[in-house]
């Protein structure tokens, strides 16, 4: 009898196993079908993503040093006039605008996030958790709108001297 009892005991324990271990599947299964799916985030839209502008024609090359920081972009205006209103300009690429003109000697410090290109696609920033390359920058660039009571000129592309290209 004993023999019999262990042999009942182990046949459900070994029933009990499998329907844990079978459930234990499925949810993990389930968890990992289903994981992506919460890391996928639809970035909200933007009104300023559009082409650039290649038919503006291209300015002087400020001395204004842009450095790229991890998750920014800094820069202090070292010109004798303020730079913008207007839109940065990012590899030609990914923009962003600026509705206050930045002051003489102002520094500034811009999310990288914020950057976007013709389809709303972000400015790659990197970081630790970053499942992308983050993008380099190779080029920064001010369109600058003409001031205000001169009809008849275009927007001219201002030069900005990158300085420090990949994160940190």
């Amino acid at each position: 009898m004993p023999a019999r009892r262990r042999v009942l005991s182990g046949l459900g324990m070994k029933l009990c196993r499998s329907r844990i271990l079978h459930r234990f599947t499925r949810l993990a299964a389930a968890g990992v079908l289903l994981a992506p799916l919460g890391a996928c985030t639809s970035l909200p839209a933007v009104d300023y993503a559009r082409p650039y502008p290649k038919e503006l024609p291209a300015g002087q090359t400020v001395d204004v040093q842009v450095f790229r920081r991890s998750k920014t972009l800094d820069f202090t205006n070292t010109t004798a006039t303020p730079l913008g209103p207007g839109t940065i300009w990012l590899n030609r690429r990914f923009s962003r605008p600026l509705k206050d003109p930045i002051g003489v000697g102002q520094t500034v410090s811009l999310p990288l996030r914020e950057f976007r290109d013709e389809f709303g696609d972000p400015f790659r920033e990197g970081g630790f958790w970053a499942s992308d390359i983050p993008d380099a920058l190779v080029l920064c660039q001010v369109e600058q709108t003409p001031a205000t009571g001169t009809e008849g000129e275009k927007p001219v592309i201002i030069g900005l001297v990158t300085v420090q290209s990949f994160a940190e």
